[in-house]
């Protein structure tokens, strides 16, 4: 308030100034709300300013306000709720970032309209606010106090806005200044941390007091520290493991290689002798085929012969029953024999009886008894001819009916023995190229044992290679300090175990 009455001091506005701003309040008033149109219809059109207003809503609210600024100005109530509401206003745009020059161009647009309303309001004729002769004066009056009162309200609100923003500057500097301190305060902190931990010291925690903004820090910091350490823990333990395991692996490996070099020598064995057996078998299969032509050749002899002995069979029974007849007839002959003999003594008589005329009678009687009996012998002799060569014919039959039999079982067993070569042959067949699948499926399991004999030299290698490579990061977090008085014992004893093993596989290589 003291500030407001010095620049009325200053610029010589007395209790007349406040009389004359009184005296415009009516017309004023009529043309305020055009006057502030214009200049929220200039605003809408400036980007620069228009942006402070999101909606015709801030702007209606803006306007209001302008309003009942305006009316305490008019009412030349110039006391500590005006300076107050100046200082508001102030304080609003340098937090905003508006301008005075924006600030002071609205004045200016609101100033014409007033001031022109003014001077028009005296053109207007006697019934003007200044028709009197003293019309002059008192325009001249009001316009100049409403000027003072517009500019030492500009004065004070950029003097405001100055100091507004010399406070939000110092206390930018103060916060600045206190940020650097809290900035050295964090670095130096952190660069005894981090130097600890460059060191290799896992142990080291940042317990100094810090700014509030660093307080997560430091317990980011103090967190990753002790979690880097027990991973360091768990890593010197798991490389002793490894150095361990990569041995037992190596072992293996190598074992693995060479059962894997014996059985890929003992399978080319095996394929050489699986090639021979198979050569065999095909060979066998050729002989088993040849084999079983040859038995349906027999079968087919055999089965010939069998006819054969089947007609030899019919025709000696055909000479049996010929023979037969043979018999029944040398049996009539030698009834005809014994008639002609009976016949020829008859005759013999009856010629002995006749006397001399009976005696050529008797000649023939007797050579026809001797005829007859000639016959008779003959049919003996050819009876028995016929008895010997039936009996000799019976014995052929029965000697041709054993060997009918023979044969039929010898026919029996060669088809038998077909059908068995048959089966072999097929089966031999089934094992020559089941013996070739073999062979196969041999050469197949010969090159994947190559294979994993390769695999096994590879793994043999890499376990080498994971050997070393434990040795090295065994030697990495031998370097780190993960407990207190303890400089990584278990990654040197890791180490040492580590170089021994890595020695021993030289020497064995060597």
């Amino acid at each position: 308030m003291a500030d407001l009455q010095r620049r009325h001091d200053f610029i010589g506005m007395d209790a007349g100034d406040l009389h004359a701003l009184r005296a415009l309040r009516v017309p004023l008033t009529k043309v305020l709300p055009t006057a502030l149109e214009a200049l929220y219809a200039r605003i809408r059109k400036t980007p620069e300013v228009s942006h402070f207003f999101t909606s015709e809503a801030k702007l209606d609210q803006a306007r209001r306000a302008q309003m009942a600024h305006w009316e305490a100005v008019m009412d030349a109530r110039f006391d500590a709720a005006y300076v107050a509401k100046v200082r508001s206003i102030g304080e609003v745009h340098a937090r905003i970032g508006l301008t005075p020059q924006w600030y002071i161009g609205a004045y200016t647009i609101i100033l014409d309209q007033l001031i022109r309303s003014i001077i028009e309001e005296d053109g207007a004729g006697s019934s003007g606010l200044f028709s009197r002769s003293s019309g002059r004066k008192r325009l001249a009056e009001s316009v100049t106090s409403l000027c003072k009162a517009v500019l030492t309200e500009i004065d004070l609100t950029v003097s405001f806005y100055l100091e507004a923003i010399e406070a939000e500057r110092a206390k930018l500097r103060a916060e600045q200044e206190q940020r650097v301190r809290d900035d050295h305060a964090i670095l130096s902190a952190l660069n005894a941390a981090l130097s600890s931990l460059a060191d290799g010291d896992l142990t080291y925690r940042v317990t100094e007091p810090l700014p509030e903004h660093a307080t997560s820090l430091k317990q980011r910091f103090n967190a990753s520290a002790q979690q880097l350490a027990q991973s360091m823990r768990r890593i010197a333990q798991s490389t002793h493991d490894v150095m361990a395991n990569a041995d037992g692996i190596r072992h293996g490996a190598d074992s693995l290689s060479q059962a894997t070099e014996q059985q890929a020598a003992a399978q080319e064995e095996m394929s050489a002798a699986v090639t021979q057996i198979a050569l065999g078998a095909s060979e066998t299969a050729r002989e088993t085929a040849k084999a079983r032509q040859m038995a349906v050749s027999a079968q087919s002899d055999a089965e010939q012969a069998s006819q054969i002995v089947a007609d030899a069979i019919e025709a000696i029974s055909r000479i049996e029953k010929s023979s037969q007849e043979i018999s029944n007839t040398i049996s009539v002959i030698n009834k005809i024999s014994m008639q002609t003999n009976i016949l020829s003594l008859n005759a013999s008589v009856e010629a002995a009886r006749a006397g001399g005329d009976g005696r050529g009678f008797a000649v023939v009687a007797s050579e026809v008894r001797a005829l007859a009996e000639r016959s008779a012998n003959a049919g003996k002799e050819i009876a028995s001819l016929i008895t010997k060569a039936a009996e000799d014919v019976m014995s052929g039959v029965t000697q041709v009916h054993r060997a009918g039999e023979a044969l039929q079982r010898i026919t029996s067993q060669v088809r038998d023995m077909n059908a068995v070569i048959t089966t072999i042959a097929t089966a031999s067949q089934a094992q020559s190229a089941g013996l070739d699948e073999v062979k196969i499926a041999i050469r197949s399991l010969e090159q994947t044992t190559l294979k994993n004999t390769a695999i096994s030299e590879e793994s043999a290698a890499a376990a080498y290679e994971l050997v070393t490579i434990a040795d090295e990061l065994a030697q990495s977090v031998a370097s780190f300090k993960t407990q207190a008085g303890s400089t990584g014992s278990i990654a040197k004893k890791t180490n040492n175990q580590l170089r021994l093993v890595s020695t021993n596989d030289s020497n064995r290589q060597v």
